[in-house]
């Protein structure tokens, strides 16, 4: 799902245990067709964070998302997915964690297939809530990387 790892080490976020949630940044915005695509992409960080067991509110530890894609796969690929609409899109962007004074602590590129919004046809298991989108599921599988 990811093209790359984390440009810094493991643990960057070990000792953390509330991250202040930024605005998605979107650099440029004719790249962007749908309006909704930053808070979308900001309700699955804020749900990975809480999946990975981080509190979100004032911190010095802050995190956002840079939006460089988000798109509609094409009608041959909808068509494989059998019309359900759930796993439709393509993001491309970076995950970045930085420090009260914007030092980058952690960059993580992310690209993409698949669902971004929630999907009522998830269960919860035994352990607690599944990731409701693969977008959240990505974000968390990296989030969890660096703790």
């Amino acid at each position: 799902m990811t093209v790359a790892g984390p440009c810094f080490p493991a643990g960057v976020l070990q000792n953390v245990k509330t991250i202040q949630v930024d605005p998605t940044v979107v650099e440029q915005p004719d790249k962007i067709r749908d309006t909704v695509a930053p808070e979308l992409v900001r309700y699955d960080l804020r749900a990975a964070l809480r999946d990975a067991l981080l509190q979100e509110g004032a911190s010095s530890i802050h995190a956002h998302f840079v939006l460089n894609e988000f798109s509609r796969l094409g009608a041959s690929k909808r068509i494989a997915d059998f019309g359900t609409g759930r796993n439709n899109r393509t993001v491309e962007g970076k995950l970045v964690f930085q420090d009260a004074s914007g030092r980058e602590l952690a960059v993580v590129r992310i690209h993409m297939r698949g669902s971004v919004a929630f999907d009522p046809g998830q269960e919860s298991t035994t352990q607690g809530r599944r990731p409701a989108s693969d977008l959240e599921k990505c974000l968390l599988d990296e989030i969890e990387k660096l703790k």
